[in-house]
């Protein structure tokens, strides 16, 4: 999901729809505003920019505090696909806060909008824009801004990660007929992206490019400076059927037009997709050039959501081109990187089970406190009534319990995957290190005496070899001291470069990595048979309840519970 999410973000742009605004006369609010919109649906955030300041002024002038919040919108919109994140929120924040005091709802559905596609494309933050996206179908609904609405429902699909399955395949559909029914072009096109992209992911190449084909013809037709993701989509679908040249030139037009446009926000999506080709064709010292493009523009702008694609695409050219030293490093910062989103995953996870449990809650209070309204005026139909409510109480219930199963069986799954990934790398940097122990080194040699911070990084990465391959951590009752002198140094320097280094205590790191080695285990279809009771002792706790409570303070759910949904995961791969 996050190779498309850049892109996508970018097109949601068009997913902003505006009230019709009346004509009268130049310089006016409603032309200005007008003006603004159109600027808008061709992506052209320069002249958006210079067109809401006149906006700005303009309802200034004349105490306008509806088109003032407009016109902060407008701006907010031109900083954020321009790479200026930061600014772009403090526009959002004045927008919204006018919105609520014209009691413009119209105004915050907007903002919402945009605040949810924010923490998408710069956070990497899919539970806060989801919050922001729920909150602009509250404000849609309450403002019957109708085109908006399913414009949302785009961007939680996409978000969702569940664009390749039949809803996607539908709703892109029901874009692109709404599109058609009411002449909206911006709808037309979207609905064809989508449907380009689901057959990209369903591995239907044809369809996919018939419907990328498509998008360009209503490009010819209706011009908008947004094109450039079109041709990064075109690009990996020419890729995915071998058609290298193709797709390497489709990508080169791609980043023509994106900064042509100043599509900032599209230029790391733009930079990955010519890494990868060029990596494909064999040029990986310029696959590694667009890759380290791709990290600059990511730091520049506080983009985060292809950083460990360019990580692995680095280590993969380095290993060609023979720089295994390199490959290794970039191979740990790859596996650092997933370490991290894994656990900002999990946070994210346990964040979206509560607030589902608190919908369905609400939900449900709410449906209660409906039908008691009726009762008390229908007294004839109370049994009804009763009989409603525990039906909505039911049918709640049976909500929250799928819902609570679907996010555990992610959450295994996430872990599970986490471990493959973190096995393969570690076996890759194994061979490396293998290749390289047998190789002469002598000019790395350096009469220059190691820092102490490069002291601590070299202790901490013995600690850490020492943990993964010797395993110290299973041992009961394993003091500050054993540890110390098993990497030759005194417990007070040990705590204080765990502490430094891993940001944990020193009981903290040893329990994680055997809340690490028990996810492990529990991920092992070949270990289903292994006792819990057994696991807790071998990893080196003394007591089972201790172990439970970190394994679910750390995982989420409790051992057994974890084996149980791994067992029926691979029960359905079966």
């Amino acid at each position: 999901m996050t190779r498309y999410k850049t892109i996508l973000l970018a097109l949601f742009f068009f997913l902003m729809a505006f009230p019709a605004f009346s004509l009268s006369g130049n310089n006016t609010i409603d032309q200005l505003l007008h003006q603004c919109e159109h600027a808008r649906s061709n992506s052209n955030y320069a002249s958006l920019s210079s067109l809401s300041q006149k906006l700005k002024a303009q309802s200034r002038s004349i105490s306008d505090k509806r088109g003032l919040g407009y016109a902060y919108f407008y701006e907010g919109l031109s900083l954020m696909f321009t790479g200026k994140g930061g600014r772009a929120e403090q526009s959002f924040d004045t927008a919204w806060n006018l919105g609520r005091e014209t009691h413009n709802d119209s105004i915050g559905a907007l903002v919402m909008n945009a605040r949810g596609i924010y923490h998408a494309l710069y956070n990497n933050n899919n539970f806060l824009a989801q919050r922001f996206f729920f909150m602009s179908l509250d404000l849609a609904e309450s403002a019957h801004y109708e085109s908006l609405k399913i414009r949302v429902y785009g961007n939680l699909l996409i978000l969702s990660q569940s664009a390749i399955g039949k809803d996607g395949f539908n709703h892109a559909k029901r874009i692109y007929q709404y599109g058609l029914e009411h002449k909206d072009i911006e709808q037309e096109y979207m609905g064809v992206y989508y449907l380009a992209l689901y057959y990209k992911q369903k591995g239907n190449y044809t369809q996919a490019q018939k419907y990328v084909r498509r998008a360009l013809q209503l490009y010819n037709r209706h011009h908008y400076n947004d094109i450039a993701s079109v041709y990064v989509l075109y690009s990996e679908i020419e890729t995915q059927l071998g058609h290298l040249d193709q797709a390497y030139s489709l990508a080169l037009k791609a980043d023509t037009l994106a900064k042509q446009y100043s599509q900032t926000s599209l230029l790391v999506d733009v930079y990955v997709q010519l890494a990868r080709v060029l990596h494909l064709q064999g040029d990986y010292a310029g696959s590694n050039g667009y890759a380290r493009k791709a990290l600059a523009a990511s730091e520049e702008h506080s983009f985060s959501n292809r950083v460990i694609d360019c990580y692995r695409i680095i280590a993969d050219n380095d290993i060609k081109m023979g720089n295994k030293e390199e490959a290794i490093n970039y191979l740990l910062k790859a596996n650092a990187g997933m370490e991290t989103e894994s656990r900002m995953n999990m946070s994210r996870l346990m964040n979206e089970r509560e607030m589902l449990d608190k919908l369905q809650k609400q939900e449900l209070q709410d449906e209660a406190k409906r039908q008691q309204i009726a009762a008390q005026h229908r007294a004839i139909l109370m049994m009804i009534v009763v009989s409603l409510i525990l039906l909505v109480a039911l049918v709640a219930i049976l909500l929250v319990l799928r819902s609570r199963n679907l996010l555990i069986k992610r959450i295994v799954r996430q872990n599970v995957q986490k471990v493959e990934s973190q096995e393969k790398v570690r076996l890759r940097i194994a061979e490396l290190e293998k290749q390289l122990s047998d190789e002469t080194h002598a000019d790395k040699l350096s009469a220059r005496l190691p820092d102490d911070s490069e002291r601590m990084q070299q202790l901490y990465d013995r600690i850490c070899e020492l943990m993964d391959k010797e395993k110290p951590y299973k041992t009961p009752q394993l003091t500050r001291e054993k540890l110390a002198a098993m990497v030759g140094t005194n417990r007070t320097y040990l705590s204080t470069v765990i502490r430094e280094k891993s940001g944990m205590s020193y009981q903290q790191f040893i329990n994680s990595y055997r809340i690490g080695e028990a996810v492990r285990i529990l991920s092992d279809r070949n270990a289903v048979d292994y006792p819990l009771k057994q696991l807790y002792a071998d990893l080196g706790f003394t007591s089972p309840s201790t172990f439970y409570k970190l394994f679910q303070q750390s995982v989420g759910i409790t051992p057994s519970v974890y084996r149980k949904q791994f067992i029926e995961i691979e029960e359905e791969k079966d």
